[in-house]
C-alpha cells in the first residue's frame, strides 16, 4: 500500500508499527495499526478486517478515541466500500482509504473515483487458484480440524490479502465456516470427504495453465507425476510414451528449460510438463499430483480409456 500511495500522491510515504493501548477490546480486536508519514505529516492508519461490522456514527466516535490515544490524525482502511458508505464517510469528514481508487486524507490529499470495487458482491462462477488451493487444504485436512487464516496462508505460501480473498470466495459458496477468535479468524470445512468435493465440484477448474514438452534434465528431477503418467501409476492405464509431470507456472527452473519437438529431436529425452496455476507439490502424494487436481486436469479429455480408469480411480478413493 505504501508504494501505491507514494505513486498516487507524489510523495514518499514511510511506515512503522504503532502500539495502541488503553482502548476497549472491540476497538483493537481484528484491527491492525501503523503510523504513516509523508510530506511532514504523520497519521495513524487503522485497518479494518473483512469481518468488521462498522457504522459511520460508531466510526466517528472511535476516530476521536484513536486520535486521543495516538496523538495523531486517523484514517481508516477498508477492504472495499460501496458508494453510499463512501459518501457517508465524506459527509462526516472521516479520513479513509479503500484501495485502489478511494482515498480521502484531508490532511494530505484526496483521490476519489466513481468506480467501486466490492468483491464481496461478485458472483462466484469458478474458484480462483488461491481459493481452489484453500479448498484443497480443507479437503485433505483432518476431519473437523479448524485452521487460522495465518496458518493456512503460511502453509499455502499465500499473502494475507490472498488468503482473505480466497476465504471470502469459499464462504460465499458456503464451503467454509468462519468464527472470530481473539484477533484471529478460525475456518472450518463445511463438510468432509466426497460430500465436500461434490459441494465444490461445479466451481473447481483445471489447474493446468499450459503444457510444454521440454528436454528432461536433472533440474526437473522430483517433479510429481501428472496427467496420464499419474493415472497409469494407480490404475490399469498404460503409461504414455512421453512422461508427464507437473510444475508451478512460476517455478524459476522454467526460465532455463529448453522446449523441444520430440518428433524432430528423436535423441532428446522429452518430458511433458503441465504448468499449474498453483504449486502441485503442496498436496502431492507418493510422487503423484493430488487426486482431485488430477481428476480436474483429465476430466475433459475425450478418451474412453482415460475416462473409465479415472472414474474407477475416483470411486475407489478412501475419504
Amino acid at each position: 500500500m505504501v508504494k501505491e500511495l507514494s505513486e498516487i500522491f507524489g510523495v514518499d510515504f514511510s511506515e512503522e508499527p504503532a502500539a495502541i493501548s488503553g482502548l476497549p477490546f472491540f476497538m483493537v480486536n481484528g484491527r491492525s495499526f501503523c503510523r504513516l508519514s509523508a510530506g511532514g505529516v504523520s497519521f495513524l492508519l487503522v485497518s479494518l478486517s473483512e469481518e468488521d461490522r462498522f457504522g459511520v456514527v460508531a466510526l466517528e466516535k472511535q476516530m476521536v478515541r484513536y486520535m486521543d490515544a495516538a496523538g495523531l490524525p486517523v484514517a481508516f482502511v477498508f477492504p472495499h466500500l460501496t458508494r453510499s458508505q463512501r459518501d457517508s464517510l465524506l459527509s462526516r469528514k472521516i479520513p479513509f482509504i479503500a484501495m485502489p481508487e478511494q482515498m480521502y486524507l484531508p490532511f494530505l490529499g484526496v483521490f476519489l473515483s466513481n468506480r467501486f470495487n466490492n468483491p464481496a458482491l461478485r458472483k462466484v462462477e469458478c474458484l480462483t487458484p488461491s481459493a481452489q488451493l484453500l479448498f484443497l487444504f480443507f479437503l485433505y485436512r483432518k476431519k473437523g480440524e479448524y485452521s487460522l487464516k495465518k496458518e493456512a496462508a503460511d502453509a499455502l505460501g499465500l499473502t494475507r490479502t490472498s488468503i482473505t480473498r480466497a476465504s471470502r470466495e469459499l464462504h460465499s459458496l458456503h464451503l467454509i465456516r468462519e468464527e472470530e477468535f481473539g484477533k484471529e479468524t478460525r475456518m472450518w470445512a463445511a463438510s468432509e470427504g466426497r460430500a465436500y468435493l461434490d459441494m465444490a465440484l461445479p466451481y473447481l477448474t483445471n489447474p493446468v495453465f499450459q503444457v510444454q514438452t521440454i528436454e528432461k534434465t536433472n533440474a526437473f528431477a522430483g517433479l510429481p507425476m501428472a496427467g496420464e503418467s499419474a493415472l497409469s501409476a494407480c490404475s490399469m492405464l498404460n503409461p504414455p510414451a512421453v512422461p508427464v509431470a507437473a510444475i508451478f507456472r512460476q517455478d524459476t527452473r522454467l526460465e532455463n528449460a529448453r522446449v523441444i519437438d520430440d518428433k524432430w529431436e528423436p535423441e532428446a529425452k522429452p518430458l511433458q510438463v503441465e504448468l499449474w496455476r498453483y504449486d502441485p507439490l503442496l498436496f502431492a502424494i507418493e510422487g503423484r499430483v493430488d487426486p482431485v487436481s488430477l481428476m480436474l486436469s483429465l476430466r475433459n479429455i475425450p478418451d474412453e480409456r482415460v475416462e473409465s480408469e479415472l472414474a474407477q480411480y475416483m470411486e475407489e478413493l478412501q475419504w
